[in-house]
Formats: structure tokens, C-alpha cells, sequence
């Protein structure tokens, strides 16, 4: 009899847990809370960063490593373009953390980055402004994923090998202990044997537990008016991300399909008490900051924002995901906190998952994304 497995949530996590699950044989049910395509948390939009050299650890490197590999495999199984390996610009002040860490973890691990000089950029990477004091790189091996393709071809992938997906239909709990694990999912009760829980920003709503390491952050990103050939994938603009010498961390997207470029910060944010409140008053202020942002910074770009999306971050105490079984029963595994820079790991942290589902244990190269971690906290 096949292990019977309950996933809450299906974002990219859930959607990518689903599709590794099912491909092993598990009889998996996916609940998602809204619709299928919604806006109401953070898989949703057209485009995704994907990197490598990663400033904020290097131990995430052999993830993305594996996760690279993963979003060919997953094209190749679906017949879609899911992933442009078009290289990344990453500029901002040589010893703070973004290009500071970049080159930690390019060195720890092998990968190539490219030095740009003042000349060079201003021949090739003309449309921005940089300061004298910042240092320009590219990254090769990085790019972007298209975001709801990506998630679409996990979900398709599931429904292929048996999963099934239950939308608008919420997990409001679950009993653990007994021989079953007992979920209530739109008031009814339910047995299984395995519980995976990717329940992004509406983390808080699951347990105490979830409730004490997640907290929301409302975010707003912006879209330029469209029209300027020169600032399209296809006309080499390249996807970037620039630090400020005040730590504040922005990035951008190529124009494609009719959209302009995306922009967005991926610092601050408004925090919020709960996922189902909006902070208008931050996305406003968001907003004047962006256009001031883009006049200085991009002066090229066309300063005019011709469209806005909210999303959520599920933020984690320290910034890094969690990727572990549950203290009170490991047959609950969970997955949360990943703070706004996860989607480029779904390929990987799906294989991870079905991993702790399945057997208890996955690769010590997730050890460092453990709870264990808080305990001295």
C-alpha cells in the first residue's frame, strides 16, 4: 500500500514536494487554501532570480548546484522553457555583504565570476548609474525562472504520477501522535500517514510551533511601463541585483511578454500581523521610493510604474530557511521561512522533502537549515 501523504500549501514548495513525492509512489493530496492561481502569497508572477554564488551562505551553493540540474530535468519532463541561464549583474561597495559574500562563495566553491571595469560597464552595462565606489560583476552561471511556468509544470508533473490537487480547500490543524496523523481540511476530518506542511506566510495559522519561528512581511513590486526594446531579455538587459551603500538590496527582471521590467527591494518591507492584512500606506511609500530609486540609479529606465504586485515573505528569525521534521513527530515535515529567496531552490528542496517524508533523514548537506539551530537562541 502506497505511504499516504498530505501537503499544505501549494506554492512552489508544495507544488515541487508533490511532484517529488508522487514520482516515488506516494499517494499524495495537495491542499491549497485559494484557487489554484492566486496572489495571495509568494509563487505567483512571471519571473524568479536564480543564482549561485550565494552572498547569504555559501553552504546553499551545493543546493543550488542541484537545484540547477533539477530545472533542466523538470523542462525536460514537461517540454517547457522554465529556465534562462543569461548570467546576472551584481554590483554594490566591495566589502559589504552582496558582493563581499558572492565572491566567499564563488571561491569556496569553484564557480566563475567576471570583473567588470568602470569602462567596460559603461560601454556594455549603459543604462545604469554606478557609483565610483562600487565593484561590478557578472555571474555566468546565474539568470532567471519563469516563475508560474515552473510551478504549473510541478503541479501538471504530480497530477501525471497521481497526486491530486484540492483547491480552496484549507488545513485548519492537525493531531499528531496517534497511529494516524488526523488533519481537519475544510471541517472534515482526515488519516494519514505523512504530513508535509509548506504553508509560506500563513505559517502562523498551523501550530504554536510554526507560529514561533515565521513571521509575515508584505512586500510590493513594480512593473516600468513597457516599450523600450533595449531593456528586453531578448536585447541583452540583463537581471541584476545592486546594494546600496546603506545595506538596502533592489533588483530587476528583464522586460518579457508585454510586461516592462520588473523591480523590486528586497530589503525592507512592511511587517504584518497576520498575512490576510494589506499595508497600503507601505506599498505607497514603496512606490515613491522606487521611482526615486529608478531616476537615479537607472536613468535609462522609464521612471513611470505602469503596474504593482503585493506578495508575502515568510520570514525565518535569521533570514535562512527551515527544512526539518517536526520536534513533537517526525512523521511532519516541514518547510518554512524562506524569506523571500527560496524559489530557486524548489527543485532540490522537493527531492529533500520527499527525502525526510518518506525516510526521516535527507542529505547532511541540509543540516545547516535544521531547527537545531535556535536551540541556543
Amino acid at each position: 500500500m502506497s505511504v499516504r501523504v498530505a501537503i499544505i500549501g501549494a506554492g512552489i514548495m508544495g507544488a515541487a514536494a508533490a511532484y517529488s513525492l508522487a514520482k516515488r509512489g506516494a499517494d499524495v493530496t495537495l491542499f491549497e487554501q485559494y484557487a489554484k492561481t492566486h496572489e495571495r502569497g509568494s509563487s505567483h508572477g512571471a519571473t524568479r532570480l536564480f543564482r549561485k554564488a550565494y552572498f547569504e551562505h555559501p553552504d546553499y551553493v551545493p543546493l543550488l548546484k542541484r537545484a540547477a540540474m533539477g530545472w533542466r530535468d523538470l523542462e525536460k519532463a514537461s517540454g517547457e522553457k522554465l529556465f534562462e541561464m543569461c548570467g546576472l549583474l551584481l554590483a554594490g561597495p566591495p566589502d559589504a555583504s552582496v558582493i563581499a559574500g558572492t565572491r566567499r562563495a564563488a571561491k569556496e566553491h569553484g564557480l566563475s565570476l567576471h570583473n567588470i571595469s568602470r569602462s567596460e560597464a559603461e560601454k556594455r552595462l549603459f543604462w545604469f548609474n554606478f557609483d565610483a565606489n562600487m565593484d561590478v560583476l557578472i555571474e555566468p552561471a546565474a539568470g532567471f525562472i519563469y516563475a508560474d511556468r515552473a510551478r504549473d509544470a510541478f503541479l501538471s508533473g504530480a497530477k501525471a504520477h497521481g497526486a491530486r490537487l484540492l483547491c480552496n480547500t484549507s488545513v485548519s490543524g492537525w493531531t499528531m501522535g496517534g497511529a494516524d496523523i488526523e488533519i481537519t481540511a475544510a471541517g472534515e476530518k482526515q488519516k494519514v500517514d505523512r504530513l508535509v506542511a509548506t504553508p509560506g506566510a500563513f505559517a502562523g495559522e498551523l501550530d504554536d510551533l510554526c507560529r514561533r519561528y515565521i513571521r509575515p512581511l508584505r512586500k510590493t513590486l513594480f512593473w516600468t511601463s513597457p516599450g523600450d526594446e533595449r531593456l528586453t531579455f531578448h536585447s541583452g538587459f540583463l537581471p541584476f541585483g545592486i546594494e546600496e551603500a546603506d545595506g538596502r538590496f533592489r533588483y530587476g527582471l528583464p522586460a518579457i511578454d508585454g510586461d516592462g521590467v520588473k523591480v523590486g527591494e528586497h530589503t525592507g518591507g512592511a511587517p504584518v500581523s497576520s498575512p490576510h492584512d494589506d499595508a497600503p500606506d507601505a506599498a505607497a511609500e514603496a512606490r515613491r521610493d522606487m521611482e526615486a530609486y529608478l531616476k537615479r540609479r537607472l536613468p535609462d529606465l522609464s521612471s513611470a510604474i505602469a503596474k504593482e504586485q503585493s506578495c508575502l515573505y515568510a520570514m525565518s528569525p535569521d533570514g535562512h530557511f527551515i527544512v526539518d521534521v517536526h520536534p513533537d513527530d517526525a512523521r511532519i515535515t516541514l518547510a518554512m521561512g524562506f524569506s523571500g529567496h527560496g524559489f530557486k531552490f524548489a527543485p532540490v528542496i522537493g527531492e529533500a522533502l520527499a527525502d525526510l517524508a518518506l525516510n526521516g533523514e535527507t542529505l547532511p548537506k541540509f543540516d545547516f537549515l535544521k531547527l537545531a539551530r535556535f536551540s541556543s537562541q
